[in-house]
């Protein structure tokens, strides 16, 4: 008979962040020989903190609480999450939480709404995205969230690589009732769990290894090499080849196939180490996917697409672009669901792996998948023995030649701005009562010492006998003239010679010549009853430049003031530049903040002049280092990003471009250029994590890329013929460019503004990498690059709504590890 253990979690939460926490465990025996563990949690908190936001609204927050329930359109509020570890194979779990002395607060202005989530897509072309709060939750009376709490249940490895279950708990102390403006706040939360044990056992004592390679037979005689090398460094290795799979393991299709492998090579060998060797076939042409599941006859292993769609009918959403599905090498990793049993991600049993949106309106969704890894997975997407010979040779030697080098204790990281995310200055001059004639409008923004930036000066005509004629205009690009530089002011509407004459004008331009303005309105223009809406941009382009006031005043022929305005703290974020780099925002820092302090950091940033071009990044990464951070924008052929405050829009504040290959079309025969292959490092090869979108997927081939212009194939490639992604061309280079690559294999998401650090997406996933190394595994005085992974991927489950959130579900099957996965980082003493 099962037994019932029940445990129960007391957390004190008295209005405030997290100042001390004591945490007491207990266990007991009950006479009937049941366990009961019990854990009391207290939390030490200070303030509630209601700062004003902008204009319209304000943030609510718990001093050192840095998590927030964060939907586009929702109010922002703090939650608090605790991750319960129970044994593997526990079933019937179940959580209830019991908030206490519930206090009300009145506040004055509506909290809020979430930022959408935007591609990191390098493109030029339109992205439709509008900027509406969630009009059912703040026209309503009803507390938001409806519930103090959510959870979530799902089986994965821990820190120390043994399987659990895991169960994170949600606590939202803060609900929120817009139309009554009250905050309903909860001082302390009791948490009690109950679940039936697992009454079998999964796994038997056969040979133990630590590894598996599974490749197809070709690839085997090279890679003995590298399953020698491994036992001889501890890590117990043997190889498994693809067809002898398919002879012995029966499922739907070949990935499943391998899957079953996975599984009964945990519960009969142990293994925590799966490493797969086999990408497309053929580079000049191969069918990436026999369907919408997999892709098989293309491929030396092959992969699992799932079926998420990006979210086209959020109301937030950027439906001109999307994913139909993407490579989620996860699948294999994430063998076991809640109570211990085989995940095949089709719980609906409809045969559509993972679907989430899906077009045919029949297919439902498969929300609540679990995606804890319950292996350690990488893959070597080599397309032949040569690249295959390459790498393992890379791999040998970084492991017996990298220790005490160095060269490897320094990171560099590139980056600059990745979003408009300008607020709306809506500067309302009325002319009802001004004459007929000339005026001038003169803009000029001023930082946070008192230095003053060049004027930014517009000519205008007031002549209400003739109709209004009002452009756009966007040439901030033309004042600046070197980075780090002077504070700047932009009025793009109006413009040089515009009138403002008897009618009405409005006009709202597109992303094409406004970056990020169907967001919130930042560029419209507006003159309405004789009132026009001055419009425009503040930044000041320097590291961490992220405030400004800017004083617009208006002339008239006599040089007479007629009208003044000031604006004052506006913020604009590089968000690159702060996910890569050392200070901390909201709670949360960037990659170089967690890294140990004996690691020598190299910032290429566009705000410092130190990021120009690709020159700029070849040349640095042949230096050598141990890590390397590239958060951006890109596509499976490119990476960049923009230079602060994207002046001119994207087509004039694009960084050139980092490009893996660049085709010549008037030379014959389309003559390629490498530019990875002038990185010149040797041996002194990094762990590189690339932000933005699909720079790591290995799906491409020339081809089809080439025929391909307008991503109606979605190779995302436009109509470059690429053979292979950026991130495993640095790979497979025989020596030189990258050790592991870790990227997106579709779009990359991220957020505007200041919540660049603490919303998960992107860059969120790439700061925990660092935050595991720098802090948990640099530590130990070592790490192993897959545990590093895996444990980032677990903090973000269990950080996340992964099982409700389809762009942070998406953000975590897609991010892809190309390398080894018991690589220890660093070498072998």
């Amino acid at each position: 008979m099962n037994k019932i253990l029940p445990i129960i979690i007391v957390g004190i939460f008295v209005l405030s962040g997290l100042g001390a926490v004591a945490v007491k465990n207990d266990l007991t025996i009950n006479d009937d020989k049941t366990e009961v563990k019990s854990e009391i949690i207290t939390s030490d908190f200070s303030s509630l903190a209601i700062e004003e936001y902008d204009s319209n609204y304000v943030d609510v927050s718990l001093d050192g609480i840095s998590t927030f329930l964060m939907n586009p359109g929702d109010p922002v509020l703090p939650k608090v999450v605790e991750t319960i570890d129970l044994p593997f194979g526990v079933r019937n779990v179940k959580v209830e939480v019991i908030v206490n002395n519930v206090n009300e607060y009145d506040i004055e202005k509506e909290i809020r709404p979430a930022p959408p989530v935007l591609p990191l897509i390098e493109t030029e072309e339109d992205i439709v995205i509008e900027s509406e709060k969630n009009d059912n939750i703040y026209s309503s009376e009803e507390p938001f969230p409806s519930t103090w709490y959510s959870y979530y249940v799902g089986c994965g490895l821990n820190d120390k690589n043994v399987l659990v279950t895991f169960v994170p708990v949600s606590i939202y102390p803060v609900k929120y009732s817009p139309k009554l403006n009250k905050l309903f706040v909860a001082e302390n939360a009791e948490i009690k769990i109950t679940y039936d044990s697992a009454d079998i056992n999964l796994f038997s004592t056969g040979d133990k290894y630590d590894m598996v390679i599974i490749a197809p037979a070709k690839f085997s005689r090279l890679l003995n090499k590298l399953v020698a090398h491994k036992n001889n460094v501890g890590v117990k290795t043997f190889l498994k080849t693809t067809e002898s799979i398919y002879k012995e393991f029966e499922g739907r299709d070949k990935p499943e196939q391998i899957k079953y492998f996975i599984e009964s090579a945990i519960e009969n060998n142990s293994i925590e180490y799966v490493l797969l060797v086999g990408g497309l076939k053929n580079k000049v042409w191969s069918e990436p996917r026999e369907n919408c599941n997999y892709g098989a006859s293309g491929w030396e292993v092959p992969v699992r697409y799932h079926n998420f769609y990006d979210n086209p009918e959020h109301p937030l959403s950027f439906a001109k672009i999307h994913d139909p599905g993407v490579i989620s090498d996860l699948y294999y990793a994430d063998v076991y669901k809640a109570g211990g049993v085989f995940n095949d991600w089709d719980p609906n049993g409809d045969g559509i792996i993972a679907a989430w949106n899906y077009p045919d309106k029949n297919v439902s969704n498969d929300t609540g998948l679990d995606l804890y890894p319950d292996v350690i997975l990488g893959r070597l997407a080599c397309s032949n023995t040569l690249e295959v010979r390459n790498v393992v040779n890379k791999i040998i030697n970084y492991e017996k030649n990298s220790y005490g080098e160095k060269w490897f204790k320094k990171m560099v990281v590139v980056s600059g701005d990745g979003f408009m995310d300008q607020e709306d200055l809506d500067i309302q001059w009325n002319t009802g009562s001004l004459p007929n004639g000339n005026y001038t409008i003169i803009g000029q923004s001023r930082d946070k010492n008192g230095v003053y930036g060049p004027p930014d000066t517009i000519h205008i005509t007031i002549n209400k006998n003739v109709p209004s004629y009002l452009s756009f205009n966007h040439d901030d690009y033309l004042r600046i003239t070197e980075y780090p530089g002077e504070p700047i002011a932009e009025i793009v509407s109006v413009s040089e010679g515009n009138i403002l004459g008897y009618n009405d004008s409005t006009y709202v331009p597109d992303e094409g010549l406004a970056y990020g303005n169907l967001v919130n309105g930042w560029a419209n223009i507006n003159y309405t009853d004789g009132i026009l809406h001055i419009r425009g941009k503040t930044y000041n382009p320097e590291p961490y430049g992220n405030v400004t006031d800017i004083h617009v005043i208006v002339v008239n022929e006599n040089e007479e003031i007629v009208f003044e305005d000031w604006r004052y703290n506006q913020e604009m974020y590089f968000e690159g530049e702060w996910v890569t780099g050392e200070k901390a925002l909201k709670g949360g820092g960037g990659a170089l903040y967690y890294m140990p302090n004996d690691f020598e950091k190299e910032i290429l940033w566009a705000s410092n002049g130190k990021l120009t071009g690709p020159d700029d990044i070849i040349s640095a990464l042949t230096q050598g280092c141990g890590f390397a951070f590239l958060s951006g924008h890109g596509s499976p052929v490119v990476w960049t990003d923009h230079f602060p405050g994207i002046p001119g829009n994207r087509a004039k504040g694009s960084i050139p471009s980092l490009f893996s290959i660049l085709y010549r079309p008037k030379k014959f025969p389309l003559f390629p250029v490498f530019p990875l292959n002038d990185i010149k490092n040797k041996d002194k090869l990094p762990i590189m994590l690339i932000g933005g979108c699909h720079n790591s997927q290995f799906n491409v081939s020339m081809v089809p890329s080439l025929f391909d212009k307008h991503n109606e194939k979605n190779t995302w490639c436009h109509g470059t013929p690429t053979p292979e992604c950026f991130s495993w061309y640095l790979v497979k280079m025989p020596r030189g460019g990258a050790i592991a690559t870790i990227g997106n294999t579709g779009l990359g998401y991220g957020v505007p503004g200041k919540d660049c650090l603490i919303e998960g997406l992107d860059g969120g996933i790439c700061i925990e990498f660092f935050k595991q190394y720098g802090i948990e595994y640099n530590s130990q005085g070592y790490g192993v690059l897959g545990n590093v992974y895996k444990d980032t991927l677990t903090t973000y489950v269990n950080s996340f709504d992964v099982a409700g959130n389809l762009d942070h579900a998406k953000s975590l099957t897609q991010w892809e590890l190309l390398g080894d996965p018991s690589l220890r980082i660093g070498g072998y003493p």
